[in-house]
């Protein structure tokens, strides 16, 4: 009877093993996820940074084409001034436009070489990130496969983990259960060495050595519960 029992724990215990087998992520996998998520942030970041520069870059740009225009104008008005007067307005309106020009051109312009950078840097790691994909894409699909192959091989062991349910008596597979879900997948503990429970190492008394190793009755240890088998007995 206890083992059968043995037999149903060993496979549960394969299937345990294979649950965690199945949640254990491979760390290169891992790995190479935080890599792509970290760079993504950095695209990301950088694009906010370059999109301002941009738009700084665009408003100088969209001034400085105003500027010149009301300049050209007022250079042209002062030729065809119908005075002296007139004309040196205009000239002085002129003067003004160009050197709010230059002065806005010396602005820009660093404005520009930030923008430059900014797109070299945001091109750089768009690359890295592209180059990082397909590789990417490739350890996803084996952790996919990986994991399928587990969830097939898993439905065949519960499979043949039911057929040995039920041939163990339902009184004890109960308890063996209930057992098993509270000490860590162990339900059935050996005697090791004639005296200590092979469950928690605790050494057994000898009325509940006596009772295990007659095989009447279902024996659990004292101390931690489980069910004892003497596989020597046995």
């Amino acid at each position: 009877m206890l083992e059968r029992l043995n037999d149903l724990q060993t496979k549960d215990l394969e299937l345990d093993a294979i649950e965690a087998e199945m949640s254990q992520t491979p760390v290169e996998l891992i790995q190479l996820r935080q890599k792509y998520r970290q760079l993504e942030a950095e695209v990301n970041a950088k694009e906010v940074v370059y999109q301002d520069l941009r738009r700084q870059v665009n408003s100088s740009e969209l001034e400085i084409d105003t500027l010149s225009a009301r300049r050209k104008a007022s250079a042209e008005a002062s030729l065809q001034a119908q005075s002296a007067k007139e004309a040196s307005q205009y000239q002085n309106q002129e003067l003004q436009f160009a050197t709010r020009l230059q002065e806005l051109e010396e602005d820009t312009l660093p404005l520009i070489e930030r923008l430059e950078a900014a797109q070299a840097e945001l091109d750089a790691l768009k690359t890295q990130l592209d180059e990082l994909e397909p590789e990417l894409i490739a350890m996803n699909q084996a952790e996919e496969d990986r994991v399928i192959a587990i969830e097939e091989n898993t439905e065949a062991l519960k499979d043949e983990r039911a057929a040995l349910a039920a041939n163990v008596p339902a009184a004890l597979l109960k308890q063996y259960e209930q057992v098993r879900r509270s000490k860590k997948g162990v339900g059935l503990a050996s005697i090791v060495n004639g005296k200590r429970c092979g469950g928690c190492n605790v050494q057994l008394p000898i009325h509940v050595m006596q009772k295990a190793k007659k095989g009447d009755t279902i024996t659990r240890c004292p101390s931690c519960g489980r069910i004892l088998w003497d596989q020597v007995e046995a």
